[in-house]
């Protein structure tokens, strides 16, 4: 009989993390390193990061950066420090929904000046695109009433 290891849970959350990143398009270390910060809830450095996750402090710096520039985490300093250390913002899942609703709008944009660059005679088309840019401009609607709402 196979005796298993038992998954610790905190680890299988950063994984986790890691898979959802990954699945979004996004390199899975930086759902790493987003996991690793939610669950400490305070400021880490890249060595740490980069000794807990086992991988690189260059692979650490890259995709902490990464996570920076999408509004997800922030560059902090400690005092008598020089090292680096990232920590979550205050409300990281208002920035997901503030870059999700951006993007759908945006999409929104687009598809309704490609719409109108088409012939009359495309009436049929034009009614399904002009359906998903409905959609589109609905779904970046409600996300930016759900911010306000998760905000206040």
């Amino acid at each position: 009989m196979t005796q298993h290891t038992p998954i610790d849970p905190v680890v299988n959350f950063i994984e986790l993390m890691g898979l959802q990143f990954q699945g979004d398009g996004a390199p899975r270390i930086a759902g790493r390193i987003y996991g690793l910060l939610l669950m400490e809830g305070r400021p880490l450095g890249l060595q740490d990061m980069a000794t807990r996750l086992q991988v690189s402090r260059a692979s650490i710096s890259t995709n902490a950066r990464l996570l920076a520039t999408k509004g997800l985490v922030e560059l902090v300093s400690q005092p008598g420090d020089r090292q680096d250390y990232y920590q979550l913002i205050p409300v990281p899942h208002v920035s997901i929904l503030e870059t999700v609703s951006a993007r759908m709008a945006s999409a929104a944009e687009r598809m309704t000046q490609a719409e109108a660059m088409l012939p009359e005679e495309m009436g049929e088309a034009k009614t399904r695109v002009r359906a998903l840019v409905s959609f589109y401009r609905q779904s970046a609607d409600f996300m930016q009433r759900w911010v306000r709402e998760v905000s206040s």
